[in-house]
């Protein structure tokens, strides 16, 4: 029996093929409670495409992702974010393209139960970016649960942001919930949904209303094997809910997309 059991590793050892990472990303928006174990380093580069507004609109949003286990239950990153949008003139009729540096981000994440030896796993995630013009901090709680092929995560998210060129302030509560199944030990599938919500932007000091917000949900597919994993995403824009819902359509189209796909991947160096 202790044989059997040998000699699968031994192959997977030969062959250069190793397990899927236990701190692999399985959704795109929905982050899950597993830290990466102390000194280990990975590599994330991620890729966010928004499409159509209420006109023509396209954004790439790009991050690059340095990841570091400092413990058994806590871990670091760095980051930098940098994108592009395009829009329609309505003067020439052609596309007017913007780059823009969104500035630099440290994360923070603690985990406090573990998602298969506890009845549910837990974490606190705390995220600072600084940028050209604006400052925001974005805090959530990360509930999740893996129950044999199953995979479930929930995350309660809140952003502040502070214009400093502008002085104007804007709060976001949002929320996330994915569920996935395993396919194989190396392969899930399952569905994402988010529901952003826009708190109405003000002056510091002022009160503060619901302005619009927005559900997506959509498929998502990851697949990790050794050192590496790529997750991928597709989420269309199903309801939109304010005073900027476009009349008879439904969809909130003046801060929010119709369409949001992202694909991430992680690698340790």
């Amino acid at each position: 029996m202790m044989l059997r059991r040998l000699l699968p590793a031994a192959a997977l050892c030969l062959l250069g093929v190793q397990p899927a990472l236990a701190n692999e990303r399985h959704f795109t928006q929905s982050y899950e409670t597993a830290t990466l174990a102390p000194g280990v380093v990975e590599l994330e580069p991620w890729a966010t495409a928004r499409l159509g507004r209420d006109g023509y609109y396209t954004g790439i949003d790009n991050r690059l992702e340095f990841e570091v286990g400092l413990t058994d239950r806590l871990q670091t990153s760095m980051y930098v974010n940098w994108g592009v949008e395009g829009v329609r003139n309505p003067l020439t009729k052609g596309i007017d393209t913007t780059a823009n540096h969104r500035g630099v981000s440290s994360e923070w994440k603690l985990r406090l139960s573990d998602s298969v030896a506890d009845p549910v796993g837990s974490a606190l995630y705390l995220e600072f970016t600084l940028g050209p013009e604006e400052v925001e901090i974005e805090g959530k709680v990360l509930v999740d649960k893996r129950s044999g092929p199953w995979n479930v995560a929930v995350n309660g998210i809140y952003e502040f942001e502070h214009n400093y060129a502008e002085s104007i302030e804007e709060h976001k509560l949002q929320a996330t919930a994915a569920v996935g199944y395993f396919l194989a030990d190396h392969l899930s599938v399952g569905l994402e949904a988010m529901d952003f919500n826009v708190v109405e932007p003000q002056v510091p000091g002022g009160s503060a209303t619901l302005l619009h917000g927005a559900i997506y949900a959509g498929p998502v597919l990851s697949y990790g094997l050794g050192n590496w994993w790529v997750a991928a995403s597709v989420t269309p824009q199903l309801y939109g809910y304010g005073k900027a819902v476009v009349p008879g359509r439904g969809l909130d189209l003046q801060d929010f997309e119709r369409v949001q796909a992202r694909v991430l991947m992680g690698v340790h160096l």
